[in-house]
């Protein structure tokens, strides 16, 4: 069967397939000098330095990257410099407000992903779909709640959506209501080689158990798993 599609809806789809983007953030690629001019962060971080260029360039756009640096790390962030070396490519520099210059090599891993993320969600250009693997690994538990806030704040306003994988509890504690109706569980069967995956608030008495014990609980305690294995072999999910 030959079956057809308007022009208008193809180029729709070929305009969303194109806005997909899975990010597997590596501190060493993101430490890295750019190609200037490079606008778009390569997928495991290429091109960090240009793309904060690009942000800085723009005083709206620089200033919440700086805020959002200050609250998601310990560092008293002022500024960004980008020096040029010899052959021409951009470096970065985090300028404190006592003067200190730390470069992206003498940054920690935690520092440079956080820059990352910011660079994806405070884009001038935002809008797409992004995938992260384990979106809070490297970031201290202290900040998870700035992550989430960060995450939750950008794909409310600015148009993105954000699929990114977890095993942290206390991530799972944190996510607001609407997080939480979009939040999935993947479950693996010993005796079987697929994978189930079920909407959390699916999952008998989740959304009542969430509030009095906690998403994290639920997760820690394998309470998802055991709940998926018996929906499945019952036959029926639901609260």
């Amino acid at each position: 069967m030959t079956q057809f599609f308007p022009d208008g809806l193809v180029g729709d789809l070929l305009g969303v397939f194109r806005s997909i983007r899975f990010l597997e953030l590596s501190p060493e690629r993101m430490r890295e000098p750019s190609v200037p001019g490079a606008t778009i962060m390569g997928d495991s971080g290429q091109n960090l330095p240009s793309v904060l260029e690009s942000i800085c360039a723009d005083f709206r756009h620089k200033t919440p990257l700086i805020s959002w640096l200050q609250e998601l790390t310990p560092m008293d962030v002022t500024d960004f410099e980008f020096p040029r070396d010899p052959s021409g490519r951009v470096h970065l520099h985090i300028v404190e407000q006592n003067g200190r210059r730390i470069s992206s090599y003498s940054a920690s891993d935690g520092t440079l992903r956080f820059l990352g993320l910011l660079a994806v969600l405070l884009s001038p250009n935002p809008g797409g779909l992004y995938f992260f693997e384990e979106i809070d690994n490297g970031i201290h538990p202290a900040r998870l709640h700035l992550l989430i806030d960060l995450i939750e704040s950008q794909t409310k306003s600015n148009g993105i959506q954000v699929i990114t994988t977890t095993h942290s509890p206390e991530m799972l504690n944190l996510i607001n209501d609407d997080t939480f109706r979009n939040t999935s569980v993947v479950y693996r069967d010993e005796e079987s080689s697929d994978a189930i995956v079920r909407p959390a608030s699916d999952l008998p008495n989740a959304r009542r158990l969430r509030k009095s014990k906690g998403l994290g609980r639920l997760h820690s305690t394998g309470w998802m798993e055991d709940m998926l294995a018996f929906s499945e072999g019952d036959g029926e999910v639901g609260e």
